[in-house]
């Protein structure tokens, strides 16, 4: 037996969970081996003055002091957006979104006749996948074809973030 294998099993020799034989092999082993010896005693006056610490019991009554101490604490209120900062965000962003539609970069009509055109496909996809699944009585089938979509969906948005750099034809101006 070498130190590790006997280190392993130590705890259950020194619980006296071993056979016999394993047992044996590891008193074998310690009589040989001095490091394992000192573990072996080490571990043993650990588990003595372990034994000898008494538990610590709560006085009476304890938890309900400490629900009552709890119970009396101010309730916390919540967090609050301040009403003129959720203004000033939103006519921010709309003001942004005026400005760059009124100096023709961003040209809306394409944007949104793109984004519409993507949309039916996946509605069209999911409409047979449905038909078929409900046809055949298959549930699990549609169920699948649902998160095959959702997948397909995923995909399409970090594709769509990936590529959109390269997609200068929804630009007001821009060489198609």
């Amino acid at each position: 037996m070498n130190c590790s294998a006997c280190e392993a099993r130590l705890a259950a020799y020194l619980d006296g969970e071993l056979s016999a034989r394993d047992a044996q092999a590891i008193e074998a082993h310690m009589n040989s081996c001095a490091s394992c010896r000192v573990l072996v005693n080490d571990l043993r006056a650990v588990e003595i003055k372990l034994q000898g610490l008494r538990g610590v019991e709560p006085r009476p009554g304890f938890d309900v002091a400490v629900m009552a101490a709890i119970a009396a604490l101010p309730v916390p209120k919540p967090a609050r957006l301040r009403l003129r900062w959720f203004v000033a965000y939103v006519a921010a962003a709309w003001a942004v979104l005026i400005t760059l539609t009124v100096a023709r970069v961003i040209d809306w009509q394409h944007a949104f006749a793109a984004v519409a055109i993507e949309l039916g496909k996946v509605a069209a996809a999911g409409s047979t996948v449905l038909g078929v699944g409900l046809r055949l009585h298959l549930t699990t089938f549609v169920g699948a074809g649902i998160g095959i979509e959702m997948l397909v969906l995923l995909v399409g948005a970090f594709a769509l973030r990936r590529f959109y750099p390269q997609m200068r034809g929804w630009f007001a101006g821009a060489p198609a």
